[in-house]
């Protein structure tokens, strides 16, 4: 089965948001600054251009990991960029590197994995009963008795009670 361009966008814009959301809360951790909201969306949007054509055909595991390293370090250096902050000095801290290639690991894992565990789990879905329609069970119609309050009964003052007009008191 051929997949449609859409689904080829879907799947680049996607991996995007994972690549970018992952490398934002990996820098994060190590301490490095959030960049601004734009900033964060022109990256994805590179990213998904980016993946794009790596959509179209499978990646050997070698080569994600290379091209998800090299976005690592783009990303950082946006990052650190688009956060308004200097740069390093002699370069980052080991903290900041290893929470980076911590983030290309899970990452990789995301992508190669995700779609497959994407598909599993949808269709573990559409196969169970929640997506069945089930018929609403059929309530028994009983009479409910319903209670209306008694007036109290007024003393007797020689006019019966009652919903009919009072009748002449005999003496």
């Amino acid at each position: 089965m051929r997949s449609t361009g859409a689904a080829h966008a879907a799947r680049a814009l996607s991996s995007a948001a994972v690549v970018v959301l992952l490398s934002l809360a990996f820098h994060l951790l190590a301490g490095g600054a959030a960049p601004e909201a734009a900033t964060l969306t022109r990256l994805t949007a590179v990213c998904a251009a980016a993946a794009l054509p790596l959509t179209r055909r499978p990646v050997r595991p070698a080569s994600l990991l290379v091209l998800l390293a090299v976005a690592q370090v783009v990303l950082h250096l946006t990052f650190q960029t688009g956060a308004h902050h200097a740069a390093h000095g002699h370069g980052p801290p080991l903290p900041m590197v290893a929470t980076h290639v911590l983030a290309t690991v899970l990452t990789a894992l995301v992508l190669r994995r995700g779609q497959a565990l994407l598909r599993a789990g949808l269709a573990r879905v559409v196969r169970s009963r929640r997506l069945t329609p089930r018929p609403l069970p059929v309530l028994p119609r009983t009479a409910v008795a319903v209670s209306r309050p008694v007036p109290p009964v007024a003393p007797a003052t020689g006019a019966a009670t009652g919903r009919a007009p009072p009748l002449p008191v005999r003496s």
